[in-house]
């Protein structure tokens, strides 16, 4: 058990997973490299139910670059002119729609509720889509114009993005005729946000930048359609508290469920429904088809609380398609590094599962963080699979002054100092100081952003 404290190092972990018109989320500050799935932020009066395996309640969302910020840079930095720029592959008017964004940033908020507002009223049935809350939706909805303004001028990362979110669209009973209205309220919210700055160039980036979303995520989803159902029903076969805010449980699909290690679902309970939270998987495939998922309430969040405390076998939960990283792929030969905390143990949990399975060599530390001894509930389970799969090395880490240190910086510091991880697979879960810090340690030391894997659950 290892015991440190550290230095304060200040940072925000990128959580930009996949995220939906009709889901939440919140922008943070970027830090580029891949990401998986994304983290919990909580509303007053909203739920937080953080990824057990964030979507957790994820926060996906990256940002743009500033026109402001750039013309400075240049003005500073006149070589800087004269680098390359990079090929806008949309044919989209990417400056148009980052310097409407630009003006409405402080209020984003109000751009969101503003579109549910006028989505409401010219489709009123597009009521029926959603949960009962509509905080969380509306920041998914700010979370996902600040990525795909961010990506505008670049196909290659805006396409997948986009068909993802088609993809995902089918769960919620979303089809073509929804497109259109939806097209027209978030113009509607963005004009009225920039008043008086409104220009004809705007509105045709915006109307041509929607068009262009919709297309690709329409046909995404037809041909979803064809090879796979909205959703999958599954049946709850297990179902254990092991602490008073955590449970493992275990799901049967009806249906075959077809899923990597290291990847989530988005889960609804008919206890809550329409109201969708992700989780990420904590076992590997199986030949009975099980899944297992471990799920931790945090405040009074709508789904975890009747997860955890509301669910019992035979219930039968809806399963969204599998989606995030495949953490154990056989393509990689890299060692590899996992960084995680609380429920973020899970997705590690699987992807072990299947290395040992496969008896893969690679070598594997695992970095595993609680709020004290009792909350790392896995390990008797990491220390089981270590037994059998020898190139495993498994690191407990609780802060010394007990569970209410919540020093960011301690698995930061015990990570860099543990070893050199340049030429490790990375992959990162847990609670957003943990993960914050962690990365600013890794970059530090040189790991290369494309190595590294994040999921942000948010909170403990």
């Amino acid at each position: 058990m290892v015991d440190a404290t550290g230095d304060d190092v200040p940072g925000r972990a990128d959580t930009r997973g996949n995220v939906s018109w009709f889901e939440p989320g919140v922008p943070v500050s970027p830090v580029q490299g891949r990401q998986n799935g994304a983290a919990a932020v909580a509303d007053a009066g909203q739920e937080s139910d953080t990824r057990s395996g964030p979507a957790g309640e994820d926060v996906p969302s990256p940002d743009g670059t500033s026109g402001a910020g750039a013309a400075a840079g240049t003005e500073a930095e006149p070589e800087r002119a004269l680098e390359p720029q990079p090929a806008n592959t949309t044919g989209l008017d990417e400056e148009a729609l980052r310097e409407s964004l630009i003006i409405v940033e402080d209020h984003l908020d109000t751009v969101g509720s503003d579109f549910y507002a006028q989505l409401f009223t010219i489709a009123p049935e597009t009521r029926e889509l959603f949960g009962a809350g509509m905080a969380v939706q509306r920041s998914r909805l700010v979370g996902a114009l600040v990525r795909i303004v961010g990506n505008a001028g670049d196909r290659e990362s805006l396409q997948p993005y986009l068909e993802g979110l088609g993809r995902d669209h089918r769960k919620f009973g979303v089809i073509d005729q929804h497109y259109a209205p939806v097209g027209t309220a978030l113009i509607l919210a963005v004009r009225r946000s920039l008043g008086d700055a409104w220009t004809p160039r705007h509105e045709k980036a915006w109307i041509d930048a929607y068009d262009y979303i919709a297309g690709i995520m329409v046909g995404a989803a037809r041909r979803d359609a064809v090879i796979s159902p909205p959703w999958w029903d599954a049946e709850v076969v297990y179902h254990r508290r092991i602490l008073d805010d955590l449970a493992i449980m275990q799901v049967r699909p009806h249906t075959d469920y077809p899923y990597r290690p290291g990847q989530y679902a988005y889960v609804t309970t008919p206890r809550r429904p329409k109201i969708w939270r992700a989780y990420s998987m904590a076992s590997a495939p199986r030949d009975d088809g099980l899944l297992e998922f471990h799920v931790r309430t945090v405040g009074a969040g709508w789904v975890s609380s009747a997860l955890v405390w509301r669910t019992e076998p035979g219930d039968v939960l809806h399963l969204g398609a599998p989606q995030g990283h495949d953490v154990a792929t056989p393509r990689s030969e890299h060692d590899l590094l996992c960084i995680t905390g609380g429920t973020g143990i899970a997705p590690v949990l699987a992807t072990l599962q299947e290395l040992e399975q496969r008896q893969d060599g690679r070598r594997v530390h695992v970095f595993y963080a609680g709020r004290d001894r009792d909350h790392l509930y896995a390990l008797p389970h990491l220390e089981s699979i270590g037994v059998r799969y020898r190139r495993l090395t498994v690191v407990p880490v609780v802060s010394p002054d007990g569970p209410t240190d919540r020093s960011p910086d301690l698995m930061g510091n015990i990570v860099s100092a543990y070893g050199d991880w340049r030429k490790h697979r990375v992959y990162v879960a847990g609670p957003t100081g943990m993960v914050s810090t962690s990365l600013e340690r890794l970059q530090q030391q040189g790991v290369p952003d494309e190595q590294i894997v994040v999921d942000d659950y948010g909170l403990w």
